[in-house]
């Protein structure tokens, strides 16, 4: 069986451009209140797994892109990290790979890329870990635990650190990165991209585990 996939250029520069709205991205997710309240100890980890599957991706055209987005507040108008799938964007455009941003506001702050390749792999599977953490002084973002067909397991070397000087993380919402989270380019190659549980650590461990999907983008 044979099909003709359409590639969509959808670039939005660094970040008020990669945070507008994207017509590919939907959360299927409940609004929900912070979940923080109900919790003796103060959040200081938050973990995100994340899921998404292709269908036939184009080397070609180096298709597709998504980024995708992890805020220690309910919005991203001070900071928050980015991450870059699929290809590299500063200092210069290279296709493949993923790059770590963290932004202040629409400033890029820091980047750290890795060299991957390019996602090749018919109806392959890419799982990972996002990890925010602070410790009252740095706040640390991470990707850690992905597994993938094209790019094997990877996550080993894969954080960046600012000074944001957050002495907990009871403002983080899953519901923002749901929906800053995108499909930027040929989001006719992804049949879909969830967050499938958000796990929040305190001081004494493992607090609340959140098993709601959040659907970031389906292929309709």
């Amino acid at each position: 069986m044979s099909f003709v996939l359409r590639d969509e250029r959808r670039r939005w520069g660094y970040a008020a451009g990669a945070l507008a709205f994207c017509a590919v991205c939907i959360s299927s997710a409940p609004p929900t209140e912070a979940i923080t309240f109900l919790m003796d100890d103060p959040v200081l980890v938050v973990e995100e797994d994340w899921m998404l599957v292709l269908n036939e991706p184009n080397g070609a055209v180096h298709s597709p892109q998504f980024h995708t987005i992890m805020s220690p507040h309910s919005d991203v108008n001070t900071s928050y990290a980015q991450v870059l799938w699929n290809y590299r964007e500063t200092p210069n455009y290279v296709p493949g790979g993923v790059q770590l941003q963290s932004y202040s506001g629409e400033t890029l702050v820091r980047r750290r890329s890795m060299e991957y390749g390019q996602l090749s792999t018919v109806a392959e599977t890419v799982t990972w870990t996002q990890r925010l953490a602070t410790d009252g002084t740095v706040l640390s973002f991470e990707v850690l635990n992905g597994s993938s067909t094209t790019w094997g397991s990877f996550g080993k070397d894969m954080r960046l650190d600012d000074t944001a000087y957050l002495p907990d993380l009871s403002n983080y919402s899953p519901e923002t990165s749901a929906r800053e989270s995108c499909v930027t380019y040929g989001s006719n190659r992804v049949d879909s991209m969830v967050i499938t549980q958000v796990r929040y650590y305190g001081a004494s461990g493992l607090l609340f585990t959140d098993n709601t999907p959040r659907v970031v983008f389906e292929l309709e």
